[in-house]
């Protein structure tokens, strides 16, 4: 099956996601693909290495949100709260287009396993590098309240991986916000509560 490879990592990394990696099952997680259980073996070999595949598929859906981010740090004709604002948008948006990948993170980097370094070390530290120094320069400018731009980056990230349900959630407990309107609304709201007006010195 010429697509039995890509079916497989699909599946897997939403197996994996939401089961872990002791709890998922590569019978479930063919079935789940609609191939045999021996493709697994064919591709991967087995279920360490299709973990391992999963976190390179992940690698790679995130690389253009990253590429995203590094141009708009580079920027020097941008401000740096735009630039900032932008950051924060393209991080909302790529778990929106990307949920699979937050759960993922989410359930195995803080895992008391190697695979969490693995996580940390494949898609953590990436990430972080791309937007280090314009957190740090936000945090210098008074713009970031942090003392650090890691912990800035980890509440960023908490703060826009919001489940997949969230919009459905947000509108039962406010009818007026509609499910449409749910994600830009977040955004506004991430940005208006992360970044902040430099604080005025007393002359």
């Amino acid at each position: 099956m010429p697509d039995g490879r890509s079916a497989l990592l699909t599946a897997a990394v939403r197996a994996f996601a939401h089961e872990g990696f002791d709890s998922a099952d590569l019978r479930g997680i063919a079935a789940a693909a609609g191939v045999s259980q021996n493709l697994v073996r064919v591709h991967f070999g087995n279920k360490a290495k299709l973990w391992e595949a999963c976190i390179n598929t992940i690698a790679s859906a995130a690389a253009p949100a990253m590429a995203e981010v590094a141009e708009i740090a580079a920027d020097e004709h941008m401000s740096l709260k735009t630039g900032l604002r932008d950051v924060i948008a393209c991080v909302v948006a790529f778990y929106v287009k990307h949920p699979e990948a937050r759960d993922f993170v989410t359930r195995h980097a803080a895992d008391s396993s190697e695979r969490a370094l693995f996580v940390a070390d494949r898609l953590l530290k990436p990430a972080y590098a791309t937007c280090r120094a314009l957190f740090a320069a936000g945090i210098e400018a008074g713009l970031i309240r942090s003392k650090h731009p890691a912990l800035f980056f980890a509440l960023l990230n908490s703060a826009a991986s919001q489940p997949a349900g969230f919009p459905a959630l947000l509108n039962r407990l406010a009818p007026e916000i509609q499910r449409e309107a749910a994600r830009a609304l977040m955004t506004d709201t991430i940005v208006a509560t992360l970044l902040h007006e430099p604080a005025q010195t007393a002359s």
